[in-house]
């Protein structure tokens, strides 16, 4: 098995997949805590809280039972995996820990390690997890079948994780607090109006909806905007949606926003539709 396929599997089928090239192979040792740097793409940006508290406190009292991941830099180790032991380590007083280091690792695969340990550990808020797979595709040009293959996750989560970057300051905020879950999120994103968006997280945290009911909210927000919209368009739009629906042979809707807009035409069935695209195309009714 490659590297890059045992990514998706964890670490620990990285480590066995390289003891067959002893050129690769982890070495452990221990290390001065000041020779140790945060990993440059660490997907984990908070670092505090009780849980963090309480590993320190697990640390003063035990040690450090699992080191830390790291490859050689210029000035000494960039940690892998294991940053919230560091840090801990640090607040305990600790002069030394135990490292295990990674020969000839790449960028990519330095990413995508933190990533997969803050993953499997349920150690990243939903936004921190949307900013760490936006980093493989931008940086690392990956697509989001491949995050999903390296990761072990499905595509539709890595798409349904990215989509939360979408959503306004305040939202991610909330997110981050565990003030809304992601599923009130993605009812907000529903919601296209930015204004509306801010007014429906209000409403979730203010009656503490649930997210069956921030659906419903969403939905009807959405069906009082298009009301809002018909009752409020311009007479040459509905002159030109009435031209366009007889033209087409089929009912037709401009919806104009603040820059640009939209041409929705309806159809009937697959026949309907190609008849459609056919007067649109050649210009020619059949």
């Amino acid at each position: 098995m490659s590297k890059k396929n045992a990514l998706g599997k964890g670490l620990g089928a990285i480590f066995t997949d390289l003891m067959d090239d002893p050129s690769d192979k982890p070495q452990f040792a221990m290390c001065g805590i000041e020779e140790l740097s945060p990993n440059r793409f660490q997907p984990r940006k908070l670092f505090d809280g009780k849980e963090q508290k309480n590993l320190v406190t697990s640390i003063r009292e035990n040690g450090i039972l699992q080191p830390i991941i790291v490859r050689q830099s210029d000035s000494g180790y960039e940690i892998i995996a294991g940053e919230r032991r560091w840090r801990a380590a640090q607040t305990a007083g600790l002069r030394d820990v135990p490292i295990i280091i990674r020969h000839n690792t790449e960028d990519i695969e330095a990413a995508e390690l933190s990533l997969i340990e803050n993953i499997q550990r349920e150690e990243l808020n939903p936004i921190e997890e949307s900013e760490a797979y936006q980093t493989l595709i931008k940086r690392f040009r990956l697509s989001q079948d491949q995050i999903s293959s390296r990761v072990g996750k499905d595509r539709s989560t890595i798409a349904n994780s990215l989509r939360l970057l979408n959503l306004p300051g305040e939202a991610k905020d909330a997110l981050i607090k565990k003030e809304v879950s992601a599923g009130h999120a993605r009812a907000i994103l529903s919601v296209v109006s930015r204004e509306k968006q801010i007014a429906l997280l209000k409403d979730i945290i203010k009656k503490n909806l649930s997210v069956r009911e921030a659906e419903r909210l969403a939905k009807s927000i959405d069906s009082s905007v298009t009301k809002k919209e018909k009752a409020e368009k311009d007479v040459y739009i509905v002159d030109l949606e009435n031209k366009l629906s007889e033209r087409l042979m089929a009912k037709t809707q401009i919806r104009q926003l603040k820059t640009g807009g939209s041409i929705e035409i309806k159809f009937s069935s697959s026949d309907d539709l190609d008849r459609v695209l056919n007067i649109i195309m050649t210009g020619d009714i059949k």
